[in-house]
């Protein structure tokens, strides 16, 4: 899969906040990071759906049954508490639900604030 292959992106939301993720390399990785929502290029035997509903079970441990098309790529998940309760974070990764007015303070992925921008009525 090349470079060039475009990326879908799905909010997870949950009592007026959203999940994002951040990945750190090590527990001493200098780098700055930027919060995200989970996404990732579509794999040439899934839709995008298929892939972003197995990229976050792969990244939260959770299993989303109902899932809308905001646009293109893009999805919108209502998370219920189950799903909430089922989280689970991979070593160096930290996922955290924040409200719309805490997300426009942090530093975040460009795809992801642009999402935002255009659907931040979702959360």
């Amino acid at each position: 899969m090349d470079d060039k292959s475009p990326t879908g992106l799905i909010l997870l939301t949950y009592k007026g906040k959203v999940l994002l993720m951040y990945k750190t390399n090590s527990p001493i990785d200098e780098e700055k990071h930027e919060w995200c929502f989970i996404g990732s290029k579509k794999n040439d035997k899934e839709s995008f759906k298929e892939t972003l509903l197995r990229k976050v079970e792969k990244e939260a441990s959770i299993i989303v049954d109902e899932v809308e098309l905001v646009s293109e790529n893009f999805y919108h998940a209502r998370l219920t508490d189950d799903n909430v309760n089922q989280i689970k974070r991979g070593e160096g990764q930290l996922l955290d639900f924040f409200t719309l007015r805490e997300v426009q303070k942090l530093r975040l992925e460009a795809s992801t604030r642009s999402f935002i921008s255009k659907f931040g009525n979702l959360i």
